[in-house]
C-alpha cells in the first residue's frame, strides 16, 4: 500500500480575475491545483463493483535532506458502496502534507460523495464536494451538482467508454477573506480498457464557467496504467494534468503530477 515516488511540472504565468465577497471588487484569485478541479477521478470509482463494497487505498511519500530539506506525504482512499440493484454510493477522501526547508507549503484535504442511480447504460448523479488548501489559499470550498451519463460501450471484462454532463455550483472562501461563487458546466469522458493483467483508465474533464464560457475554464486529465500482481495488489503508474485559464502571478496555469507505486484494492 505504498506508492514509491511523485513529481510535478509547470511554468508560472500571470493573469487576474474578479472576486466578489458580496459586493464587486477586483483582485487576484489563486488557481485550482487539484487534478480535476473539485472533481477528482475517484468520484467515479465505480469500475468493477458488483455488490457490497469496493475499497482502494494509495500512499505517496518523499523525504529529502541536504541542500533541500523536503518532506511530502499524500494518501487517497475511495469507497464504492452498492446500495441496491440500481443505487451506488462512490466516496473519496484525499490528504496531502508537505514542508520545505521547515516551512509548510502544502496541506490539502478533499472529500467527495456522488450518489449514483444506474439503469442500463444510463446513470444519474448527485454530487457534494468539500476541500481545503493551504497551497491555493482556500479556507473552504464547497461544490454541489447534478448530472447524467451514458455508457457508449461496456462489456463483461469491465471495459467501458462513457460520457457525462454535470452542472455545478462552486462557493469558495479564501484565507484572505475573499469569496467567489461560480456556476460551471462539466463534460466528462471516461475510458477503461484491459488486456490480461494490464488495465488502463482515463478521465478527461472540460469545465467552463457559465458566466464566462471562453475566459474562465478548466481542462483536466487523470489516467492510470495498472499491472495486476495479486488479487488485491497492483503496480500503478498514474498521471494527472490540470489547466486553468485564470491563474495569478507565480502560479502556473498548467500543472502535472506523475506517481509510480502500488495500489491496494479490497472488496467485490
Amino acid at each position: 500500500m505504498l506508492l514509491l515516488s511523485a513529481g510535478g511540472a509547470g511554468r508560472a504565468q500571470a493573469q487576474t480575475t474578479t472576486a466578489r465577497p458580496d459586493s464587486a471588487a477586483t483582485t487576484t484569485v489563486p488557481p485550482t491545483a487539484n487534478a480535476a478541479s473539485g472533481l477528482p477521478s475517484s468520484e467515479f470509482e465505480t469500475y468493477a463493483v458488483k455488490n457490497g463494497v469496493r475499497y482502494t487505498a494509495t500512499f505517496t511519500g518523499i523525504l529529502s535532506t541536504g541542500t533541500v530539506e523536503r518532506v511530502y506525504f499524500t494518501t487517497s482512499h475511495t469507497g464504492n458502496f452498492r446500495l441496491s440493484e440500481h443505487w451506488l454510493l462512490p466516496t473519496a477522501l484525499s490528504f496531502s502534507y508537505g514542508k520545505q526547508d521547515g516551512l509548510l507549503r502544502e496541506r490539502e484535504l478533499v472529500g467527495l460523495v456522488t450518489p449514483t442511480y444506474q439503469r442500463g447504460r444510463v446513470k444519474y448523479y448527485l454530487l457534494g464536494n468539500a476541500e481545503q488548501s493551504n497551497l491555493r489559499a482556500i479556507a473552504q470550498r464547497l461544490v454541489t451538482g447534478v448530472g447524467a451519463g451514458y455508457q457508449l460501450y461496456a462489456d463483461t471484462l469491465s471495459n467501458e467508454v462513457s460520457v457525462s454532463q454535470f452542472f455545478l455550483y462552486e462557493n469558495t472562501q479564501y484565507l484572505l477573506g475573499l469569496r467567489r461563487e461560480v456556476p460551471r458546466s462539466s463534460t466528462r469522458l471516461k475510458l477503461r480498457g484491459s488486456k490480461g493483467p494490464v488495465v488502463l483508465t482515463a478521465l478527461v474533464y472540460y469545465q467552463p464557467s457559465l458566466q464566462d464560457y471562453l475566459g474562465d475554464y478548466r481542462v483536466n486529465l487523470t489516467s492510470g496504467l495498472t499491472f495486476t500482481l495479486t488479487k488485491n495488489l497492483g503496480l500503478t503508474t498514474a498521471y494527472s494534468y490540470s489547466y486553468e485559464s485564470i491563474a495569478v502571478e507565480g502560479r502556473a496555469p498548467g500543472n502535472g503530477n506523475l506517481t509510480i507505486g502500488f495500489t491496494y484494492v479490497a472488496g467485490k
